[in-house]
């Protein structure tokens, strides 16, 4: 907003820049959260700036700084321990999303103290698999290999921290058919900002240079209306579709329904049997026109589901980002969701998270742990809250759960308690439950994982028994890496199971660990936190 200046007295100018809240002595608000049944309106003190003077800018106007935001972040209830003998099942949906670390390092680079981050932003799950492991590959004709590793919690000395590691085979079967991409672009007025809809040029750009003459591109922008601007243009022909990106303009309100509409129809027009079809929508989630909540979202990309179109979703900007509703796209929409907060951020997501994860690969992957409890007293899953799914849906093959590509990883860490620990838990009062009896298998849990192959379209499932063989003083370099991770996550969220851990622990778990698979972005993390105002750090 701007005021035009005006030839008045310096007492009422004084008077009304009072009234508008703006004066340069003014102090900043504090950052406040509101909590809501389902999501959190975060206020963002870092873009606080009272640098208005009463000389006006540039060309008589006088700029009226922003003085809080409206980014929204669902809700997170973090789980606690289960007792095994009442519950010794845990089943959670596969997830490939790196949307949150993303998201946590712009905040960040944005003056942000780490106690002014929303709870909701933190999802310890998308932070492991933002990075990459040298977990085992899969032997010939197998689509799925198991990496475990289980070692003493760095955290709390009366616990195990087991680390599980899932990796796909490397080919991509439906590459030489070809892909049928939709680029869904948010030309809306609040793209209109180099962090948002200057970076999504260039990020698209990047994904353009990896096509060729299988594949088809077709281009729909969305703000007041939806417009076709590539119908099925030529991969090949980059030239073309890089011409109608870069000279793309953001302006109006942002009708994100009839875009999907227009984007799903293009898909199914040109769908290619056999191959990739996918659409790629670029926002920062604002919708405000037509289809609003994430109920509605949810239904209708559920429902497109049925398609054989696949949503892939990629984050831009800040100060009104709507994550809530981003991830309900790409989580409904049989899709992977990445942030992008950088040049650098776009090469990393789309020549290897998102092209790892744009050729369908396995469907409904999902994954369930049994623990023994003769030999587990109890046990708890770190992150994937929104992920867990009723332990009856594991062999329901007609439930939805995550989808994984080609040369992809997702981890999967918990938290135990082995019986014989002298951590005391709250006990439940139950008639019918008897102590476990003792074990002599040496199992401590069994992991299984079920997936749909998209190869013959077939269902799946592998299973393999832990136990004490896969204990280790030192469980190697990804399981330290992965605890490091884990300790920053709940630092950043304030955890009541973080323990003895903090920022500068997890600091320190990284100095032991080899910087590789872009685990320079995790001491670029450290780092900004070190010049926070956040009281745990030195």
């Amino acid at each position: 907003m701007k005021i035009k200046q005006l030839a008045i007295a310096p007492l009422l100018c004084t008077l009304l820049l009072c009234a508008c809240g703006i004066m340069q002595s003014a102090p900043a608000p504090e950052p406040t959260t509101a909590e809501h049944k389902q999501t959190e309106m975060y206020v963002d003190s870092a873009a606080d700036e009272y640098a208005l003077s009463c000389e006006p800018a540039d060309g008589g106007w006088y700029e009226l700084p922003v003085d809080f935001n409206t980014e929204e972040y669902a809700h997170i209830q973090e789980g606690g321990f289960v007792l095994t003998r009442t519950r010794p099942l845990s089943t959670v949906s596969a997830d490939v999303d790196t949307a949150s670390f993303g998201n946590l390092m712009r905040m960040l680079r944005q003056g942000y103290a780490a106690d002014e981050i929303p709870s909701g932003a933190v999802r310890i799950e998308e932070m492991l698999n933002y990075f990459g492991y040298g977990y085992d590959t899969p032997a010939a004709g197998e689509d799925f290999a198991i990496t475990a590793r289980i070692g003493r919690c760095p955290w709390n000395p009366d616990t195990e921290l087991a680390v599980l590691g899932f990796a796909t085979a490397p080919e991509a079967a439906a590459a030489d058919v070809g892909s049928n991409l939709v680029f869904l672009v948010d030309v809306s007025g609040s793209m209109d900002s180099e962090d948002k809809l200057g970076l999504l040029k260039q990020a698209f750009s990047v994904l353009v240079e990896q096509l060729d003459e299988n594949d088809r591109v077709s281009i729909v922008t969305y703000a007041n209306e939806e417009r076709v601007v590539l119908d099925g243009a030529p991969g090949a022909d980059r030239d073309r579709i890089l011409r109608a990106i870069w000279k793309l303009t953001a302006d109006g309100a942002t009708n994100g329904e009839r875009g999907l509409e227009m984007a799903y129809e293009l898909a199914e027009k040109n769908f290619i049997e056999g191959g990739v079809n996918r659409i790629v929508m670029a926002s920062d989630g604002d919708l405000n026109v037509g289809m609003t909540s994430e109920s509605e979202l949810h239904d209708y990309v559920d429902a497109k589901r049925e398609t054989g179109v696949y949503l892939s979703v990629l984050g831009f900007g800040s100060g009104n980002y709507k994550d809530t509703k981003m991830e309900t796209l790409a989580d409904h929409g049989n899709g992977s969701y990445h942030y992008i907060y950088d040049v650098e951020e776009a090469e990393r997501v789309l020549c290897e998270k998102l092209m790892a994860n744009l050729v369908p690969f396995a469907d409904d992957v999902k994954l369930q742990i049994e623990f023994n409890p003769a030999e587990v007293k109890a046990w708890r899953l770190i992150g994937y809250e929104n992920r867990e799914m009723a332990d009856e849906d594991f062999r329901n093959d007609e439930r939805d759960a995550g989808d994984v590509g080609p040369g992809a990883q997702f981890t999967v860490a918990y938290e135990i308690v082995r019986a014989d620990s002298a951590l005391e838990l709250p006990e439940l009062d139950l008639k019918y439950s008897e102590a476990a009896p003792a074990g002599e298998s040496g199992e401590w849990l069994s992991c299984s994982l079920r997936w749909r192959s998209f190869a013959d379209g077939q269902v799946h499932e592998i299973t393999r028994a832990l136990g004490e063989g896969d204990w280790s003083e030192d469980p190697g370099d990804d399981w330290r890496f992965a605890a490091c991770v884990i300790e920053a996550g709940m630092a950043l969220r304030g955890s009541e199971h973080a323990g003895a851990s903090d920022i500068s622990s997890a600091r320190e778990l990284l100095e032991e660990c080899e910087m590789s698979g872009g685990r320079d972005r995790m001491r670029e993390m450290f780092d900004l936190l070190r010049y926070s105002d956040y009281a745990i750090m030195d």
